[in-house]
């Protein structure tokens, strides 16, 4: 099989911790490939260090195994590295939205996912680039959220008994009712026709 360099980022508290229990199944297989590392993420942000550590030290793939929280650190801690040094990314969904694995055709059993993308099967994806207020930048692959979409995410880590899609349903009925009131922004894009 495959025998690209390869670093696995698991986030175990995906899915509201669920995680961990289905990534089991995805460390047997791969006894089938070589050159294949794993490394569980233990708090915030520390994706976003596994992915730029791991692009320094050559591995030629990188994989977000989580949610689209997850996806999100390992695309930033990727592209803060030369382009010459990035690697190849893919996404794994363990999480409860997997946003972006469905907007880029992952198979939603992590299984499959996992064997397709170390058998070789990956696909070029557009990353957008973000500079807010204060100066900061970051990256992002098929959304960007911010105001109502912000909100939502942070009521939605408060809906443990919930799972998958009804999370976020939630999540949104809950800020209809209780933020109604949307702040008022200005976004400026250097986009061209």
């Amino acid at each position: 099989m495959s025998s690209i360099r390869s670093k696995i980022i698991v986030n175990p508290h995906a899915d509201l911790g669920r995680a961990a229990q289905r990534s089991k199944e995805l460390r047997s297989l791969l006894r089938e490939y070589e050159g294949v590392d794993w490394t569980d993420t233990s708090y915030p942000s520390h994706a976003k260090e596994i992915a730029r550590q791991a692009a320094k030290e050559g591995y030629e793939l990188v994989i977000a195994a989580g949610g689209d929280g997850t996806a999100h650190e390992v695309i930033n801690g990727i592209m803060e590295v030369s382009s010459d040094r990035r690697p190849k990314l893919c996404v794994i969904p363990l999480g409860s939205g997997n946003d972006i694995s469905y907007a880029i055709g992952v198979d939603s059993d992590p299984a499959k996912a996992l064997k397709h993308t170390l058998n070789g099967n990956i696909k070029r994806i557009d990353i957008g680039r973000f500079t807010d207020g204060m100066g900061r930048n970051g990256y992002f692959v098929n959304a960007i959220g911010i105001g109502f979409d912000t909100v939502v995410t942070i009521r939605s880590r408060r809906l443990t008994f919930l799972k998958g899609f009804l999370i976020y349903l939630g999540a949104v009925i809950q800020t209809i009712i209780l933020n109604y009131d949307a702040p008022r922004m200005q976004v400026t894009t250097d986009l061209e026709n």
